[in-house]
């Protein structure tokens, strides 16, 4: 073979492995907008209705980035970036930019990740007995999602392996001298349209106070119908991180106020109970959700929470529920409305700012999947 044959050959081979190795690999942009009218009563001193155009109500907008790599004989390679936004404004919905952010293989033998990431907590939820079927939250409504030690956690490693209906998780982060140094996991099995979990999450602050959250719950699927109930406990040490507590805490409010302001309860009308030298927290849930139709569904979610806290001897309970009606005008877009409301025990200490007992909340916007 000539010098110019072989040199044709070897690029003729070069360019078909490279197209190969393009073939393999695959980058996929995601993304939610979503918006809506929002109006929640008993604001300030004058209890006032708050009136604003929610930036996401029944899900936060997002933009992603998904990357996957085969490899073959059962390897892959994974990436997700995440970027969660306000739709009223275009601001950034967090203090972090990239809400996840990951890398991680897909091995004969299961999964590993690494980043900033989903705890073990919110996938039992989300996978297994998540409040509605079609969203899977109310995003302006979310009280379960306080139950799961922050959601997500940086500097994480976490392994997931599924064996037919079963599946486990364990994840370990670092906390790196900012606290959240996590460790923990959770089982599920699935079975038709029955599902079961159970989980657990220890978090540790700077100081080695540790917070504890363990959760169980299920749901069952039939037709039309989608039904589901768990309960959720967290566990604090006195004295751990007021920061972080209240972290942990801000799904159990509207998602109208930032997290920022959050943290200060009198300007953005959260009751202290929520997070104040927290001892520890009880919630049951249970739900439904119904299809009247292929495109319109109907769904309703209640919640009931006892708290007590180091600081103050009178325990708090809390009734929550929502409800939403939610319509697909077609694969990508729906329309929805919906209600909810938080009443605290009239026997209890804990009131808005202005004396009020209870908050309740009216929506209606439009959310598009892309």
């Amino acid at each position: 073979m000539s010098h110019k044959k072989q040199v044709f050959a070897l690029a003729a081979l070069s360019l078909a492995s490279m197209t190969a190795f393009a073939q393999a690999s695959s980058v996929s942009l995601y993304g939610i907008m979503d918006a809506a009218i929002r109006f929640e009563t008993n604001w300030g001193a004058n209890k006032d209705t708050l009136k604003t155009v929610a930036p996401g109500g029944m899900s936060q907008s997002r933009l992603g980035i998904n990357v996957t790599e085969d490899m073959g004989d059962g390897w892959r390679a994974l990436v997700n970036m995440e970027h969660r936004l306000f739709s009223d404004n275009g601001n950034v919905a967090s203090g972090d930019f990239w809400r996840q952010a990951w890398v991680g293989l897909i091995t004969p033998v299961g999964r590993i990740t690494l980043g900033r990431q989903y705890n073990v907590m919110f996938d039992l939820t989300t996978s297994t007995y998540a409040a509605y079927r079609y969203s899977p939250y109310n995003e302006q409504f979310k009280p379960e999602l306080a139950m799961n030690i922050g959601n997500r956690q940086s500097n994480m490693v976490k392994y997931a392996i599924t064996q037919g209906g079963f599946t486990g998780e364990l994840q370990v982060s670092a906390g790196e001298g900012a606290g959240d140094k996590t460790m923990g996991g959770m089982v599920r099995y699935q079975v038709g349209g029955f599902a079961i979990g159970a989980s657990y999450l220890n978090s540790k602050d700077v100081a080695g106070k540790q917070a504890k959250g363990r959760a169980i719950g299920g749901s069952y699927s039939a037709g039309p119908l989608y039904a589901n109930v768990s309960y959720a406990t967290n566990d604090f040490d006195n004295g751990f991180s007021a920061a972080l507590s209240g972290a942990y805490s801000t799904a159990m409010v509207s998602a109208t106020t930032s997290p920022a302001v959050l943290m200060a309860p009198v300007n953005a009308q959260v009751p202290t109970f929520l997070f104040a030298s927290l001892k520890n927290r009880k919630m049951v849930s249970a739900g439904l959700t119904y299809y009247v139709t292929p495109q319109f569904n109907l769904g309703a979610q209640f919640y009931k929470v006892k708290q007590a806290n180091y600081a103050t001897p009178v325990g708090t309970d809390a009734t929550l529920f929502s409800v939403v009606a939610d319509y697909a005008l077609s694969k990508r877009t729906d329309v929805y409305a919906g209600m909810d409301r938080v009443s605290f025990d009239a026997a209890g200490v804990v009131t808005y700012v202005g004396g009020a007992k209870s908050r309740t909340g009216y929506q209606t916007g439009v959310r598009h999947r892309f």
